[in-house]
């Protein structure tokens, strides 16, 4: 299908330096850009993290992600990723990445969709898993819950201390890091219908300490305090029964809130507080999709639900403010065999944000056509919209310079044609390009402040620093490009995986002049290979592992830092009238995982070595003034991660 990439736990075992993360693992498909080695921010086809949406079983949660400051330059709390995701991928059922050309039952998204499914637990016999390394211990456990197998269940715990890395002396920024999370999924069958009870959730903490010897205090966050401290949950069930012998219904609720705070104080010399700051932000959304489906005949297949989503966000940056709504979308959609080549699928859905009565018609349509035995071509053309991202903005301030709650649904109009050839059974050529036109983004004078606090005027370019100014809804924007990608599935004890794209990301500013986003990189490429040599006996079976990843990708574009400004005001000011001109060095960064695996009656285990950038590759994440330096600073992103585990299941 277009724009679809299917994840699973396979791929996490294999895949270098995934970490058991479903976010790092959709970054090694093509078009999508990790913002940060620290984290699992992606960029998908030149849209920022904020675009992006997460699913479970379904419905729209909130971000699913420990330590969501990790890699921003402001070290805030975000909505957008994190260091690692909550889900480790071990619960992972067959779950998607979805990047354009949507079907009419996916929405509030102008980037990137990561719908997570869960698996059942085993059927047969209740099994565990354990996996211990330099990065923590991940537990898990699975199997029926009544004789007949017809009830299952699966839970699983994970405790991360990054202290043993430390320790090994792996520069991880002078921060004492530390998670925890819990996962789990029940089914059960109720007569004809199924049960099933899922949740998830976690903690995080993020604390750096000033150093004690202040001849030591080289940069400015050397003389501060920092406590991060995070924590997200999700619960919900999903209820589905056969109406008849050729329809079937599924609804889904879930209730997820992300809870986040962050404090620092600031040192002199002399040991007396000079700064103190405390930010928080908390969301919260309460999702129930319904859908029901079927077929009219063997050519004729339709689907038509609705979706209905709360969404609360309560942040404290600069203002408290509280801001709330409903989402409400219901859409259809028909797929039609139109012959034995060509197939056609048709949908239509309607938004509409109840905390400004904003609303938004989104229409596709996708038609498929077989090239022959081996070949296709498919065309998809449509509209989606999305939820004003409010945490990157101020509503309405106690002191109320400006009123944002206008702000409402984004809009984007895409086009996407897709060719696929199949070479051999596990081998594929897959390319696609793309035209997305964005519409009615939030945007606003960036100059009209001394000194401007803003990068620029436009919500399309905003990520951890919120926009303080008025805004309006009159932004535009495009994203063009062109991905390709060849295929070889795992076969006779090897795989292999090359992708690119090229792709050019614009905007337009509060006066309609373009320039390049942010997230305009140019091109970003993949190899992934791997090969697997396997031994055996009546007792047991071997089997050794290399892989490899290299990844090669143009930097993100960033706006010149104004020296004076900075100085005078203590903290980093951006050229507002040169909106990202400048472009960070290219990056690069090569992956190694290395296992051995053994299998016997009954259990497996599985030793492992994962380098992430192996060759300590100094890539530069972003720049800052840095008052103590008085001069703009490069961030570089992480060095060497090496992680050492040992896995067994029985």
């Amino acid at each position: 299908m277009i724009g679809t990439h299917t994840l699973s736990v396979e791929q996490t075992l294999r895949l270098p330096a995934t970490f058991l993360d479903p976010a790092r693992l959709a970054s090694t498909r093509p078009g999508i850009a990790t913002v940060n080695d620290q984290a699992n921010h992606i960029s998908v086809r030149g849209n920022g993290p904020a675009a992006n949406a997460y699913l479970l079983e379904g419905a729209e949660i909130v971000c699913p992600n420990h330590l969501t400051n990790a890699g921003t330059a402001s070290d805030l709390p975000t909505l957008s990723g994190g260091g690692v995701t909550i889900l480790s991928a071990q619960m992972l059922g067959p779950s998607r990445l979805l990047t354009g050309g949507f079907g009419a039952g996916y929405g509030n998204a102008l980037g990137g969709i990561l719908d997570m499914r869960l698996r059942r637990g085993s059927s047969e016999r209740q099994g565990f898993t354990a996996q211990a390394g330099l990065l923590g211990i991940d537990l898990s456990a699975e199997g029926p819950i009544d004789s007949a197998g017809r009830s299952t269940y699966l839970i699983n715990y994970r405790y991360s201390t990054l202290g043993l890395l430390s320790a090994l002396g792996v520069d991880l920024g002078d921060e004492a890091i530390s998670f925890q999370d819990l996962s789990f999924h029940v089914a059960m069958p109720i007569g004809r219908a199924s049960l099933s009870l899922f949740g998830l959730g976690g903690m995080s903490e993020n604390v750096h300490a000033a150093k004690a010897d202040t001849a030591e205090w080289e940069f400015d966050k050397d003389s501060e305090d920092i406590r991060y401290a995070g924590r997200m949950g999700a619960a919900g069930l999903t209820f589905a029964m056969p109406l008849g012998s050729k329809t079937h219904w599924r609804s889904t609720v879930v209730i997820s809130e992300n809870d986040q705070s962050r404090k620092s104080e600031g040192f002199h010399g002399t040991g007396a507080i000079i700064a103190r700051t405390s930010t928080a932000l908390f969301e919260r959304k309460i999702t129930g999709i319904t859908r029901v489906s079927g077929r009219l005949g063997d050519n004729v297949s339709y689907e038509t639900g609705g979706s209905a989503m709360e969404r609360t966000v309560v942040k404290n940056l600069l203002f408290n403010e509280t801001v709330s709504g409903w989402l409400l979308r219901p859409y259809a959609s028909v797929r039609v065999a139109l012959n034995a080549r060509m197939r056609l699928e048709t949908g239509i859905a309607y938004a509409l944000y109840s905390a400004n009565s904003t609303s938004a018609f989104e229409p596709r349509i996708t038609t498929a056509y077989a090239l022959g035995d081996r070949s296709a071509l498919s065309v998809s053309i449509g509209q989606r919209s999305q939820l004003p991202a409010v945490q990157l903005y101020y509503v309405k301030p106690a002191s109320n310079p400006w009123d944002n709650s206008a702000i409402g649904l984004q809009r984007m109009r895409e086009v996407v044609l897709a060719f696929d050839h199949s070479l051999k059974p596990r081998a594929r050529i897959h390319v696609e390009a793309y035209h997305q036109q964005r519409s009615m983004a939030a945007s606003g004078d960036a100059t009209r402040w001394i000194p401007p606090f803003n990068d620029d005027g436009s919500l399309s370019n905003a990520w951890d620093n919120p926009l303080v100014l008025d805004l309006r809804s009159a932004g535009e924007g495009s994203n063009t490009g062109i991905e390709c990608s060849y295929d070889r599935d795992f076969d006779r004890n090897r795989y292999l995986h090359v992708n690119a794209a090229a792709f050019r990301s614009t905007y337009a500013d509060v006066d309609g002049r373009t320039h390049e986003s942010r997230w305009s990189q140019g091109f970003l490429a993949n190899l992934i290979v791997g090969r697997e040599f396997e031994s055996r006996n009546e007792r047991r079976v071997r089997v050794w592992g290399v892989n490899a990843r290299g990844v090669l990708a143009g930097g993100l574009k960033a706006s010149p830092i104004d020296s004076t400004w900075s100085m005078f005001s203590g903290g980093t000011v951006h050229d507002p009238s040169r909106p990202f001109t400048e472009q960070l060095p290219l990056y690069h960064r090569i992956d190694l995982r290395v296992y051995l695996k053994r299998e016997r009656t009954g259990r497996s285990g599985q030793c492992s070595l994962d380098l992430q950038n192996i060759l300590n590759t100094r890539n530069e994440a972003y720049r800052y003034f840095d008052q103590r330096q008085g001069k703009v600073v490069a961030q570089e992103q992480l060095g060497l991660i090496p992680n050492l585990s040992y896995r067994i299941e029985f």
